[in-house]
């Protein structure tokens, strides 16, 4: 599945301090994983526009999981 392109995930790069993040909404939960993704080697890949980079992400760090409204 291409989380990217599919909107209920609300895949989206984080603002401010936490720019090199990404988020994506775990349902109508009210939760969200916050991630870096990494290459194969699993070095956070952060600079760039990583959509445009990356075919495949296969491997992310999880950085937080966390209920976003509370």
């Amino acid at each position: 599945m291409d989380i990217a392109n599919y909107p209920p995930f609300h895949f989206e790069r984080l603002k401010g301090f936490r720019k090199e993040e990404w988020s994506i909404r775990v349902g109508n939960t009210g939760y969200r994983v916050t991630m870096i993704p990494c290459n194969n080697d699993g070095n956070e890949i952060t600079e760039g526009d990583i959509l445009a980079q990356c075919k495949m992400i296969k491997i992310v760090k999880v950085t937080e999981v966390s209920n976003h409204y509370e």
